[in-house]
């Protein structure tokens, strides 16, 4: 299984502090190698996923190599959908 950045995503992560950066990674990486991690299909969506680290989420979208992450950040802003 392969997990891709998104341009945004990646912009997002990289904008985070340190610490809380390498918590999202490891938290990835378990993903990646089929440990468990808290994830959910998000309601409404075809084939997307968050995946929760501490106050942080993680979106995820299915495609056929793998899983694109679209979305990175805090859980109060995460949800708020923009029209």
């Amino acid at each position: 299984m392969e997990i891709i950045f998104s341009n945004h995503s990646r912009k997002q992560l990289n904008g985070l502090d340190a610490r809380i950066q390498q918590k999202i990674i490891f938290t990835l990486e378990k993903f990646k190698n089929n440990q468990p991690v808290d994830i959910i299909k998000l309601k409404n969506k075809d084939e997307e996923f968050r995946i929760r680290t501490g106050n942080y989420r993680i979106q995820l979208q299915k495609v056929k190599e793998g899983f694109l992450i679209t979305k990175i950040g805090k859980r109060e802003n995460f949800y708020l959908v923009l029209l």
